[in-house]
């Protein structure tokens, strides 16, 4: 009697240990930082006032011209025939456009090099932080990222702010 018993917690068990499994496999929420929008790629970024929205932009290689010898001390492998390095610090933001009570600040930037191509792609991630008493409604953001050595690359985008 005691293992029929059993049987039906057992099952139990594996069901909740496939859910587990199964929301852990889930695409986190579009704007977070772990799936950040991405403009020209996804829909509108979406965000309610009083949060935080990240927002990915990717930078044409030739832009920043890094190099491998730009990101040695900085290159980890990343799949076959790719490297990657956090280069952050290499990268500021300025002149920032952006509604009153807006912080846009560059969250990271990370450089791809393939071994096949002699200039890193770079992606830049911005956490944008909207007021709790933002206008509803789509707010055009403006920025420029500009490099140690000067080379320079206009952002724009548009957060839509929603209750």
């Amino acid at each position: 009697m005691a293992h029929v018993a059993r049987l039906p917690l057992v099952r139990v068990a594996a069901l909740v240990a496939a859910l587990s499994l199964m929301a852990a496999c889930a695409p986190a929420t579009l704007g977070d930082r772990s799936n950040p929008y991405r403009p020209g790629v996804d829909g509108a970024a979406s965000v309610r006032p009083g949060s935080a929205v990240f927002v990915q932009i990717d930078v044409a290689r030739d832009v920043f011209g890094l190099t491998a010898d730009d990101l040695a001390m900085r290159l980890t492998p990343w799949g076959t025939n790719l490297s990657r390095a956090t280069v952050t610090p290499l990268f500021e933001l300025r002149d920032v456009v952006a509604p009153d009570g807006w912080d846009v600040e560059l969250d990271r930037v990370v450089a791809y090099l393939s071994g096949n191509r002699p200039t890193a792609d770079v992606e830049v991630t911005l956490r944008v932080d909207v007021p709790g008493g933002a206008r509803l409604g789509g707010q055009r953001l403006r920025a420029t990222l500009a490099d140690e050595r000067g080379n320079r690359h206009a952002i724009e985008f548009v957060v839509q702010v929603g209750p």
